[in-house]
């Protein structure tokens, strides 16, 4: 097993499509293919299960997507302890990126260190809350996620393992598409999750709707309950999915909600990085790759 086989295998869990993840690994669709049936072969597991839509974890898949991310953290963890036995002093920059940027900074460091070979890069892949905190305190030099909202405040990409519903006969859905304009003045609920990284998705979901104070957190029939009101919206995770689907009562709003076709990213900058060579040159790098894709869309913020 390689590194990049890790990283591909949590592109592919965040997106749940074989062209998807393959797009935002830099990669075709049969690369990937073979690269996750070679990971299968040699755990002697099936990790997936696939339809001609989509693809969802195996309960095996969701212990190896937990592997997959400590093993990287892990990757990172050593890197860093064995900078100091380095011969040579070379200046490092430290860049974390959340799922949604594996197409983007593996591809745009890799450029830079072959024209920059005394500068290391340390990559880090991490969820949304980690690295806005660590851009804040200092621990990132930049970071790459997909914002909160574009400038018009309207943008908003749901986690494709994460699912949106509500009752059938809630107002909203008089509405085709459903506005994001609607969906963020509503009361929200969520169902508790005990496979961590599905959890931290809901987070980021309710974070992003700026719900993570007001949302309120139950099993799936007390959700269900409180649906009845017609007022409520809910969020759960693709292992409730067929439980949703089987209800009568119940409507997946996802796939009504009006959302943006290009992928955007925000990229965030420490304030004191701002004037560094090296830092000013690595943002140049970032910024042509985007540019030179058109489903990407590139911001910028500073912390």
């Amino acid at each position: 097993m390689r590194i990049e086989q890790f990283e591909q295998f949590i592109a592919l869990a965040h997106h749940q499509h074989f062209r998807k993840a393959a797009e935002v690994c830099n990669l075709s669709t049969s690369a990937l293919t073979r690269s996750i049936q070679t990971l299968e072969l040699d755990l002697a597991c099936n990790l997936l299960t696939r339809s001609t839509r989509s693809v969802k974890l195996t309960a095996a898949g969701e212990v190896f997507l937990q592997y997959c991310q400590q093993a990287l953290d892990n990757h990172a963890l050593l890197k860093q302890k064995l900078s100091k036995f380095t011969e040579a002093k070379n200046e490092k920059i430290v860049i974390g990126y959340s799922p949604e940027a594996i197409g983007l900074v593996p591809q745009a460091c890799g450029k830079f260190m072959q024209q920059f070979p005394n500068i290391s890069i340390e990559m880090q892949l991490q969820d949304t809350d980690t690295l806005l905190q660590n851009i804040r305190n200092g621990q990132l030099d930049l970071a790459i996620n997909a914002p909160i909202t574009t400038s018009s405040g309207e943008m908003f990409c749901l986690p494709e393992q994460v699912v949106m519903f509500c009752h059938k006969d809630h107002p909203i859905l008089q509405s085709s598409p459903v506005q994001l304009s609607q969906i963020t003045k509503l009361p929200m609920l969520a169902t508790v999750s005990t496979n961590q990284a599905l959890g931290k998705l809901i987070n980021q979901a309710a974070t992003n709707l700026n719900k993570q104070d007001s949302l309120r957190l139950g099993t799936f029939e007390q959700v269900v309950n409180k649906l009845s009101d017609r007022n409520h919206i809910a969020l759960t995770t693709l292992d409730l999915m067929q439980q949703v689907t089987n209800n009568k009562e119940l409507v997946n709003l996802s796939e009504m909600i009006e959302q943006s076709e290009k992928l955007n990213l925000e990229l965030q900058i420490a304030k004191a990085n701002l004037t560094a060579p090296n830092i000013s040159e690595l943002l140049n790098f970032i910024t042509l790759e985007a540019g030179a894709r058109p489903e990407i869309e590139l911001a910028k913020a500073t912390f």
